[in-house]
């Protein structure tokens, strides 16, 4: 058998299909995992890295005294399979195999997944053939090619990336443990720190401080307005800048007319094409398309994996001479591009553009399949669209520009004004990307006059240097060595989901800020490029075999082991400094009630809210969205009413949720809720919101009296006030249990939210469970229900509130549940069944029904119906099965009219049994003739 390996299930079923050719493809699934099958050919797909590495037994207590941070460098180290299921199953497929195929991405992290795959490989069967497949887009083609090219794993390239792993392991889990530890931050609020993003934090922190330290300087710009051929020309002071306001105010005194031109310049500016992607130029291009690094590398590969795109983790701004440019072209004809491909074909430059880069693992980022946006959507066409247009412009030829520049004296002061126009558009005709700005300029000739309309002296200040964007990150850490192609991405993304930055471009929050400011004080070095860039050079020297991983990750040891010299001479310090910034970065602004400071908190990883720095004397608190929605972070902006910072809540992978004025928020989400009290009139609501009572449960909490002397309203009105709010409050929490129960029942769909299904319910007067269980149909499917949930709902929550009627009776759970399932709904069934019945029915003994019976009625003020004993009941049976035409089936029906033996069927009324028992009446009477009349007589005296 041939085991193919693949990096992805996705992966692993398109080269199976491509593979195939003709042949069917077997889809199965064992133990949850996916393989694919053809002739004597198997593929199975990683999920990435299905092995991690991690330290030996022992390191995992934080606060351990026999193991503290610094004893991670010199750890152990193992690995440990986090995906058991698809290690388990590569390894019975290996077993059976004569030829391994690894068909992993071919770079640094890929030929590490695929090492990993050797070695699980290797474990179970030592002596089979272990090849490795590289290709670079998973198109028919490539894929066909990298098979009938196979080669073996590099394992130098392999231990670069093993060597990386380990290290970043060992810097990130021995600082951020110290660091957290120092801070006295745990759980879910430890402090991240790294190789790599500490340095990159250190770069936006420094920004930051460079900004608020920057002193503008004023200076002058000297314009002239003229006219020529009815067209206005605006001309600029050839001096540019002026910084002394005397000199731009005497240059203004002395121009004056006549304004002659004194030199015209005309020329062509040649406008090159763009070079071809690697990944660090797409990133940065999508940037400017809206696209996060992040978002954009993760549409970026799934492009590539469904066959769209080559693959977009490369270096590369070359393209290689086995890349069949005509090939690409070709595929892109069947595209809504075939009009720019025609042209290109057209205007094709002799050879493509060329970027700075070349290496020879994998071609530039270009178009590998065909694809149109129905097929792609709004979000991944763009950005197919962005790569498949850069293609085109890079073998475009160069666009071609006039420029004209005119010089002026007036009164002696130079003057000068520049222009262009687009002569030939070239590579710009495909790649809309780049603003191409025209600004044409009337023929002049030297000698000429033209009028001086006005002479404008305007102000202005120089501005300090940008924050980062995503995109220009990216660039300075490629041009620091920081991260790698792969890594620099995530490095951002890991630094928003820390808290360290928000926004775009990049800001420090104040906690990334107190990181970076205590690491720089007490040890720079983990916060400086250079260090890294090292390691990084030291990990292309394995690649290169020059170096091994073990010297490598030695090298890394020794520089760890100094940069805890110095955190640990400064580790009271250090935690200090770091808690002092984090205890402002969760302050909000000033209590409403006592004045002082409100603060985000949150309790237990779940749950989030503001509260009062004064507690428990002060217990005001503002309720927030639960952490799944995000975490809370503050905001710069500040409310002009309350004087709280703004909050925002942020989650991985999702847009951020700004919630504003967290007070002003709170205000408005209660407002309805307090309008739900009959009694409430504007005016009330004006006043409980100046007595800093903002929902109905502060209401409940407050004494009548207190709200009476806060309201200014009688004692009775306060009692009442109170009353209607504990009302409110208990339609609330009912309402609260609907929408759980519907967000647990009912899959929610485009147009139709949970919140929108149980406001509709509430508007129709359907506020529990109890009243969905008995609400019409129409009413359900108005709210925006199927047919078919209508039906599963109201099922459920007549179970639901049986289930509750029969609780609150004191009826114990065991039994309820077999009540429930016998179809008994509440205490009323106890008081009209007869407990023979309800015995058959649920399986529960007659005494335990009784007992029950007895317990229900007198909860709801019902007559209990009459006992029996299981001996009685037994032997009423036999009696009954005796009498001809009676079996196991009707015997049931009897005991829902109350019939459990000879006796009570000879004194029956057989219509009014009937109509109990669903049993023909003619039939009834027919079983009481049977019994003779001594029988009869005898048993009715008994």
């Amino acid at each position: 058998m041939h085991l193919i390996v693949a990096e992805k299930n996705i992966s692993a079923r398109r080269i199976a299909a491509m593979l195939a050719g003709n042949n069917h493809v077997t889809n199965k699934k064992e133990g949850g995992v996916d393989t694919y099958a053809f002739d004597d050919t198997v593929l199975v797909g990683l999920k990435g890295h299905v092995v991690e590495v991690d330290f030996v037994e022992g390191y995992t207590n934080w606060r351990s005294e026999e193991r503290p941070p610094r004893s991670l460098i010199d750890a152990g180290i193992v690995k440990r399979p986090t995906e058991k299921r698809i290690v388990s199953l590569l390894q019975k497929l290996a077993k059976k195999a004569d030829l391994v195929t690894i068909a992993t991405d071919f770079d640094t992290e890929g030929e590490l997944i695929g090492k990993e795959a050797y070695e699980l490989v290797r474990a179970v069967n030592k002596g089979v053939r272990i090849l490795r497949a590289r290709f670079s887009a998973i198109t028919p083609q490539e894929i066909k090619r990298a098979f009938s090219e196979l080669t073996e794993l590099d394992f130098a390239l392999a231990a670069a990336g093993e060597s990386r792993q380990i290290i970043d392991l060992m810097w990130g889990a021995s600082l951020t443990r110290f660091i957290s530890i120092a801070a006295r931050r745990g759980g879910a609020n430890i402090l991240s720190v790294g190789r790599v993003q500490s340095p990159t934090l250190a770069m936006i922190a420094d920004r930051e401080k460079e900004i608020e330290s920057f002193v503008p300087q004023k200076y002058w710009m000297l314009t002239l307005d003229t006219k020529k051929d009815g067209s206005p020309l605006e001309l600029r002071h050839t001096h540019g800048r002026f910084v002394d306001h005397d000199d731009a105010l005497a240059a203004r005194k002395r121009t004056t007319e006549p304004l002659t031109v004194t030199e015209v310049k005309e020329g062509v500016k040649n406008d090159r094409a763009p070079t071809p992607f690697d990944t660090t130029s797409l990133l940065v291009a999508a940037g400017r398309l809206g696209f996060s690094a992040a978002n954009a590398m993760r549409v970026a590969e799934d492009l590539y994996m469904n066959g769209f795109i080559s693959y977009p983790r490369t270096d590369n701004t070359v393209y290689p001479a086995s890349l069949n440019l005509d090939e690409v072209l070709g595929v892109l004809k069947a595209t809504a591009f075939s009009g720019d491909v025609a042209w290109v074909e057209r205007h094709r430059r002799p050879e493509p553009t060329r970027g700075k880069k070349s290496s020879t693992d994998h071609p530039p980022i270009h178009p590998t399949g065909a694809a149109t946006p129905a097929q792609l959507g709004e979000e991944r066409w763009k950005l197919y669209e962005l790569v498949v247009r850069r293609f085109l412009a890079t073998l475009s030829p160069d666009a071609r520009w006039l420029t004209m520049k005119v010089n002026f004296d007036a009164g002696g002061e130079p003057y000068t004004v520049t222009g262009g126009q687009l002569k030939e558009e070239g590579w710009r005709r495909v790649y809309p990307y780049s603003e191409a700005a025209e600004r044409l300029i009337p023929a002049c000739t030297v000698g000429e006059r033209l009028p001086i309309l006005g002479v404008n002296l305007e102000e202005k200040e120089t501005q300090p240097p940008p924050r980062y964007t995503q995109s220009r990150l990216i660039q300075t850490m490629e041009e620091l060595g920081l991260g790698t192609k792969s890594t620099r991405h995530e490095v951002i993304g890991k630094l928003v989901s820390r808290r360290y930055v928000q926004g775009n471009p990049l800001r420090p929050t104040l906690v990334g800020r107190a990181v970076v400011e205590s690491l720089e004080k007490h040890a720079d070095t983990i916060t400086r490029p250079d260090m890294t860039r090292t390691l990084e050079a030291s990990m292309q020297q394995i690649k290169e075999s020059t170096r091994t991983r073990d010297d490598v990750v030695g090298e890394s040891r020794a520089m760890l082991h100094s940069v805890f010299d110095d955190l640990e001479a400064h580790e009271e310090q250090i935690g200090a400094e770091i808690m002092d910034r984090t205890v402002e970065e969760r302050t909000v602004g000033p209590c409403p009630v006592c004045g002082k400071d409100l603060q985000i908190r949150q309790v237990h990883g779940a749950s989030q809210f503001i509260g009062c720095s004064g507690y428990p004397e002060c217990t005001f608190n503002i309720s927030l969205p639960g952490v799944q929605w995000g975490k809370a972070i503050r905001l710069d902006q500040v409310c002009d009413k309350h004087r709280l910072n703004h909050i925002r809540l942020i989650r991985k992978g999702a847009r951020p949720w700004d919630i504003g004025c967290p007070l002003c928020s709170h205000i408005e989400s209660n407002a309805a809720t307090l309008r739900l009290i009959p009694h409430m009139t504007d005016a009330l609501l004006a006043r409980l919101h100046a007595s800093h009572m903002y929902t109905v449960p502060d209401i409940v909490r407050a004494s009548a009296a207190d709200l009476a002397a806060h309201l200014s309203i009688g004692s009775e009105e306060a009692e009442k006030l109170v009353q209607e709010a504990n009302d409110v409050l208990d339609l609330l929490r009912r309402r609260s249990e609907l929408k759980k129960f519907i967000r647990a029942e009912v899959s929610p769909r485009r147009g139709r939210s949970h919140a929108k299904i149980a406001q509709k319910l509430a508007a129709a007067g359907i506020d529990d469970i109890a009243a969905l269980g008995s609400a019409r149909v129409d009413v359900l499917k108005e709210a925006g229900l199927s047919d078919e949930e209508t039906q599963g709902l109201r099922a459920k929550a007549q179970a639901i509130r049986s289930e509750r009627r029969l609780r609150e009776a004191g009826l114990p759970a065991v039994s309820i549940k077999k009540y429930l399932e016998a179809g008994i709904a509440g205490p009323e069934d106890f008081a009209t069944l007869h407990p023979a019945y309800i015995s058959a029915k649920s399986g529960v003994r007659v005494e335990t029904v009784c007992k029950h019976a007895e317990v229900a009625c007198s909860s709801a003020g019902l007559d209990t119906p009459p006992k029996i004993t299981q001996k009685r009941l037994e032997k009423g049976r036999e009696e009954l099965l005796a009498v001809p035409g009676i079996g196991e089936p009707t015997l049931e029906k009897l005991y829902r009219a109350g019939i459990v033996d000879a006796a009570s069927l000879a004194a029956a009324d057989p219509e009014r049994a009937s109509a109990a028992s669903g049993i023909p009446a003619a039939k009834i009477r027919a079983c009481i003739a049977s019994i003779s009349a001594e029988d009869k007589k005898e048993r009715v005296r008994t």
